[in-house]
């Protein structure tokens, strides 16, 4: 799922089934070490473009999904991994 659009299937299909807990964020498995940076970046941009639907559809406030988008981009994974 490397690609936005595969990002976005994911988190529309993983989400409603596991919830945003049980995933860690964006495993990067990446053998071009100088690419890492940008594809964390696109994925927290469709992360956030997700929670936003979910506030523009009133399913989520918009203090939820600004916790949240940190917890996707790096609190899931700061515990996950015991960093």
């Amino acid at each position: 799922h490397d690609s936005p659009e595969g990002m976005r299937r994911f988190r529309e299909q993983v989400t409603e089934t596991a919830g945003f807990y049980n995933t860690v964020g964006f495993n990067d498995d990446t053998r071009a070490f100088l690419s890492i940076p940008a594809r964390h970046d696109v994925a927290r941009r469709v992360d956030c473009a997700f929670l936003a639907r979910l506030v523009a559809e009133h399913r989520m406030e918009d203090w939820e999904a600004a916790e949240l988008a940190q917890d996707l981009s790096y609190n899931l994974a700061k515990a996950a991994y015991k960093l």
